[in-house]
């Protein structure tokens, strides 16, 4: 659910969404992340099914920041279907067909 300021934020931009799966799978962290846990190695794996392990990265360096240019969200029944609602301005609309093709 979106905050009331990110309510505001959206209700005078113009914006598209997409609705995704959920993610859920390995990702790879190093030794600066709270995560690692392994002393030897510079990288280790770890099962995460956190939207921003899997989409932000993505989301980031195509589309923008979180908040000002894009948000994820759990919609109507998102949560039954594990499903998730990625919420962006319209001038990044260009890669809503991509988004949705790349995570579903």
């Amino acid at each position: 659910m979106l905050s009331k300021l990110e309510k505001i934020w959206w209700y005078f931009v113009p914006w598209i969404e997409v609705n995704v799966k959920w993610p859920s799978g390995p990702i790879g962290v190093g030794y600066n992340d709270a995560r690692w846990y392994d002393v030897g190695a510079a990288r280790v794996e770890i099962h995460s099914a956190d939207p921003n392990d899997h989409y932000r990265p993505f989301m980031e360096q195509y589309v923008g920041r979180q908040g000002p240019d894009w948000q994820w969200y759990m919609a109507n029944n998102d949560a039954a279907e594990n499903r998730l609602t990625i919420r962006m301005r319209r001038k990044y609309a260009i890669y809503a067909t991509h988004i949705s093709m790349m995570w579903n």
